[in-house]
């Protein structure tokens, strides 16, 4: 069992698992028409219609044709496709956070959501002299800056972001403290 409460859950799987019911009750349909007419006929070679009557429309096509085994390779290779994007663990969103445990508490774990992590060095970079506006973008491991300034030369700006990000994350006391990647952006006044 892991020692960590908080884990990557996976964010997709209601959308997921909507899709893979549908896509089987796709292939169960097909699956009981292809059944209907192999037996009412006795091989493959029938019309897709004799299996079911809304597949009238089709025309001459058999169960052997080409296109059909091709679209039944391609619903499965979807289902599949959905199983496993269901089943994967979701990006992590969450940073560890070191706090002191109650002595009540055996097991004690914080942790600050990565939207959280970017509203935070949005406001470090917005308090820097010469920044005119502030987007911030966070996971677990790294936050991305961007600042538009008025200013030309740039790079002493860019500089005191950086600083002033990085010691308002130093200040914290995460688990693994994210790194920081700034970049200017120059708007005219």
């Amino acid at each position: 069992m892991s020692t960590r409460l908080f884990r990557a859950r996976p964010a997709r799987v209601v959308p997921a698992v909507i899709l893979a019911i549908l896509i089987l009750a796709i292939a169960v349909a097909l699956g009981w028409a292809a059944i209907a007419a192999i037996v009412s006929d006795g091989s493959g070679s029938s019309a897709l219609s004799s299996g079911f009557s809304g597949f009238a429309t089709l025309g001459t096509m058999t169960w052997a044709a080409a296109a059909i085994i091709t679209a039944g390779a391609v619903i499965a290779v979807l289902g599949l496709i959905f199983l496993i994007i269901g089943i994967s663990p979701g990006a992590k969103r969450n940073i560890g956070y070191r706090a002191q445990a109650p002595e009540h508490i055996e097991r004690f774990e914080v942790v600050l959501p990565t939207s959280a992590l970017s509203n935070l060095a949005a406001a470090a970079a917005d308090s820097v002299d010469g920044v005119s506006s502030v987007r911030a973008a966070s996971n677990a491991s790294s936050t991305n800056v961007t600042f538009s300034t008025p200013v030309r030369d740039t790079d002493e700006i860019r500089h005191d972001v950086d600083a002033a990000v990085t010691q308002r994350f130093a200040s914290i006391a995460f688990d693994r403290t994210p790194t920081v990647k700034v970049r200017a952006q120059r708007r005219p006044a």
